[in-house]
């Protein structure tokens, strides 16, 4: 793996670059943002608002690893990229992955690691491994694989949080539709908090209680492990 790092990377559409910064999480937002210069990090390429991954690797002590611009597209092209937090606490917000706004993760062979497993009840508040937050998340290709630690309000493999009551501006959605996910979490392994988890039709689905796959397009809201030590998957045959 990588050096471990103590800042997030931030991506710029303006120039495909990555920054290197500080942030963190307050009530539902990002506060104290700081960005600074960029830097050199193997394994992508970023054209506008599509990131193209090939192999980053990437760990930090900051609560999260790499930021997003709203409407991005996340292409998992070929090769094992890996986002790891080491949480350092007290009472952080993490996440490996984050975007406030809607995002988009496709790809073909790729595969994502989201690491969030350092987080415990006594240094962090929430855990999630990929983190929409007044937007939608929508999975139509590449690998995914999440894998949170405990902590003391909620964890979420793949957590989408909208505005409740937001009548037209409700978002929070996440829908699945190709690739494959797998993931670790508890209590919501895959979390909309409005209600809104679409799983497309042709879905086999792995280790949950709420629903197994079939040939019909399934609405809900959350996926749970059925067996704690097993990752809830979700992967689509070619």
């Amino acid at each position: 793996m990588s050096k471990i790092e103590n800042y997030t990377l931030f991506y710029n559409e303006k120039d495909g670059k990555m920054y290197a910064g500080t942030c963190r999480e307050e009530k539902e937002v990002l506060t104290d943002i700081s960005i600074g210069d960029p830097v050199e990090v193997a394994g992508y390429c970023g054209d506008g608002l599509t990131l193209t991954l090939t192999g980053l690797e990437f760990e930090t002590t900051a609560d999260i690893a790499l930021v997003l611009p709203e409407n991005a597209t996340l292409v998992l092209e070929r090769g094992v990229s890996r986002l790891v937090v080491h949480a350092q606490g007290p009472e952080a917000n993490v996440a490996a992955l984050y975007v406030k706004g809607n995002m988009t993760i496709t790809g073909g062979t790729g595969r994502l690691i989201c690491d969030t497993t350092s987080t415990t009840a006594e240094n962090c508040l929430w855990s999630r491994g990929v983190c929409v937050r007044y937007g939608d998340l929508t999975q139509t290709g590449g690998h995914l694989e999440v894998y949170c630690g405990t902590c003391s309000v909620r964890a979420g493999a793949l957590y989408a949080g909208g505005r409740l009551f937001g009548g037209e501006n409700q978002h929070g959605a996440i829908t699945m539709t190709g690739g494959s996910f797998a993931g670790v979490a508890v209590p919501n392994t895959v979390r909309a908090t409005n209600e809104l988890l679409t799983i497309g039709p042709g879905a086999i689905v792995e280790n949950s209680d709420e629903y197994a796959g079939s040939d019909q397009v399934w609405h809900g809201s959350y996926l749970n492990q059925k067996d704690p030590e097993k990752p809830v998957v979700v992967r689509f045959p070619d």
